[in-house]
């Protein structure tokens, strides 16, 4: 009962123990019961800990099964589940609608490439350039062509005579060259009129400004001593009738006319310098009208339409001098861009025989595209025919674009004997406008006549220092430079699949002919004292330069074009368009089939 009671922890009883007795049996009970209480004690610490952790056990069991039954934790379970299995068929669904789209962009990709590779691509690029290229308001053609942006100078030479008294008496000429003298030179097309048959009608103002940098030491006030062709026209005009001629002569001593003048530069070739048999004409024509038309004698137009003679007369500044062109535009097809319809509302002129008094070719300054290396031809006013320029060779500018260089070769102006088909430029007289050819009335080789062109004057066209020409007409004459082809060639480079001038040098020399007039038999009639005792020659009075070419921005605005155009650069990338739209879908149809 001790042994109980002492297993109870009560404080009450544990003090009345301890205090009632100290050396008695209570000491030996506190060394031996405590032993046999902590056994007790862990046994029971024991059976608690197990009864707990039976407690836990079935709690957890019991929670488990009252977690597995509760309905709202499946459904919670079974929402992820759906969530899940919802996220996964988004997935696959997205990748097909991605695999559908790539699938897409490939085929488009390929079936572009094949497109353009067929022909799309020529179209598309045809289109474009021909609204660019047309001459219509608007286009890029249209603005270059109506007011020229490219520099052009107008470059002259002139044959200075050395020997004038000697020259009229008999002895062969001596000349000198002098030059250059240059002028800036400007064209501006004028009373544009656009016809319903894709051509445009207009008029060509040009005109020229001295350039004293270009011309170095030149002076426009340089003193020159020329051969006054007004006297050598008069005598020519009327050279079948001595009784005009023996009149003619009389006037000319009478008014005091002179073979050799000096005159400056600038008025030998713009302002014009009196002539006493030009103010004799057009005083009496003025007075008396039927004078010189035919009624009395028949004069040539260049004495009755000027009162004072240049090269240039009257021509500065000019809308109509020369003439009224009527050009195709290129609107209904490219093939005739640029091309020249009519002269003067005129299809042939009445200066040649047919096949030579054709108006035909370009009007001077822009061709149809895709030239090829044969020939091309453009209308020349001042010449009043038609000028064929050859292929020559493929040249590269100083911009780097390459191009064809047209030329005027050997058969430009060659004698009926070397070229047979010239014969229709070949005439003996002007009889009431019929031309009669005849091949021994025809010039020397190199020589283009000109008269009916240079209103009756016996003038005569050739390249500068009579370059192709007959080698009597520089024999013919002392102080003349030799011939040179790179100095002296008349050519025109050009882009050939734009039918654009890169470089253009127009080179002409103005000849004419003087012959003797000493009169019948030995006596003075059909004399001209001017000209009884000078010696039958081609005289060289002057020849020009007229010179153009791209500016730096042209060049640079046509570089691309021209590019696009010489190489397989957009051939080769619609082929890689191709094989690149061909694999991706041959990848992708790979890939899915794996999935």
């Amino acid at each position: 009962m001790e042994v109980e009671a002492f297993g109870y922890s009560n404080p009450s009883f544990t003090n009345d123990v301890t205090t009632s007795d100290e050396t008695s049996e209570p000491k030996i009970s506190s060394s031996v019961r405590p032993e046999e209480n902590t056994s007790d004690t862990h046994k029971d610490s024991k059976n608690r800990s197990n009864s707990r952790n039976e407690n836990e056990t079935s709690e957890g069991e019991t929670l488990k099964r009252d977690l597995s039954s509760n309905p709202l934790q499946q459904n919670s379970k079974g929402d992820a589940e759906n969530v899940s299995n919802s996220t996964h068929k988004k997935s696959c669904c997205m990748s097909k609608k991605k695999f559908y789209a790539a699938v897409v962009v490939c085929v488009l990709t390929a079936a572009f490439g094949v497109a353009m590779l067929a022909g799309g691509y020529d179209a598309m690029f045809d289109t474009i350039l021909k609204s660019q290229m047309e001459v219509k308001p608007g286009s890029r053609a249209y603005d270059i062509w109506k007011d020229t942006p490219v520099p052009l100078s107008l470059s002259f030479y002139l044959f200075n005579l050395t020997n004038p008294e000697e020259f009229q008496n008999g002895a062969k000429p001596n000349v000198s060259e002098v030059g250059p003298y240059v002028y800036r030179e400007y064209h501006e097309k004028t009373n544009l009129t656009f016809n319903d048959n894709n051509t445009v009608a207009f008029y060509q103002k040009r005109w020229w400004v001295w350039d004293q940098e270009a011309s170095g030491d030149r002076l426009e006030d340089d003193p020159i001593c020329i051969l006054n062709t007004v006297p050598v026209s008069a005598a020519y005009s009327v050279r079948k009738n001595d009784f005009l001629l023996s009149g003619l002569n009389i006037a000319l001593n009478t008014i005091g006319e002179t073979l050799t003048p000096v005159y400056c530069a600038k008025d030998i070739l713009f302002y014009g310098y009196e002539d006493p048999l030009l103010d004799l004409v057009y005083n009496t024509t003025t007075e008396h009208p039927n004078v010189g038309n035919g009624s009395v004698v028949d004069l040539p137009p260049g004495l009755l339409d000027y009162d004072n003679m240049a090269w240039f007369y009257k021509r500065n500044l000019s809308e109509t001098y020369d003439g009224l062109y009527n050009m195709f535009t290129g609107t209904d097809t490219l093939d005739h861009l640029g091309n020249i319809d009519k002269w003067n509302t005129m299809n042939e002129t009445e200066y040649y025989t047919s096949p030579c008094n054709g108006i035909f070719g370009s009007a001077g300054e822009i061709w149809p595209p895709y030239q090829t290396a044969t020939n091309i031809s453009f209308w020349c006013s001042d010449m009043c025919a038609t000028l064929t320029l050859m292929y020559k060779e493929v040249i590269t500018d100083e911009f780097g674009l390459e191009g064809f260089r047209y030329w005027a070769d050997e058969n430009a102006f060659a004698s009926p004997d070397k070229v047979p088909e010239n014969i229709c430029y070949c005439y003996e007289d002007k009889d009431e406008y019929s031309l009669k050819n005849d091949p021994d009335t025809c010039p020397l080789s190199g020589l283009r006549d000109a008269q009916t062109c240079r209103m009756g004057s016996p003038a005569y066209i050739s390249f500068p220092h009579f370059l192709h020409g007959d080698p009597a007409l520089t024999a013919a004459v002392n102080g003349i430079l030799e011939p040179d082809e790179e100095r002296d060639q008349l050519y025109i480079d050009m882009i050939p699949e734009l039918g654009v001038p890169m470089d253009v040098r127009a080179r002409m020399q103005i000849n004419m002919q003087v012959q003797p007039y000493p009169g019948t038999f030995g006596f003075h009639f059909g004399k001209i004292d001017l000209l009884a005792n000078v010696r039958e020659v081609v005289m060289p009075l002057l020849w020009f330069e007229v010179k153009a070419g791209l500016t730096k921005e042209l060049a640079a605005e046509l570089k691309p074009v021209v590019f696009l155009m010489r190489t397989a650069t957009m051939t080769i990338i619609w082929i890689l368009m191709i094989v690149g739209g061909v694999s991706g879908f041959l990848f992708l149809t790979y890939r899915q089939s794996k999935i």
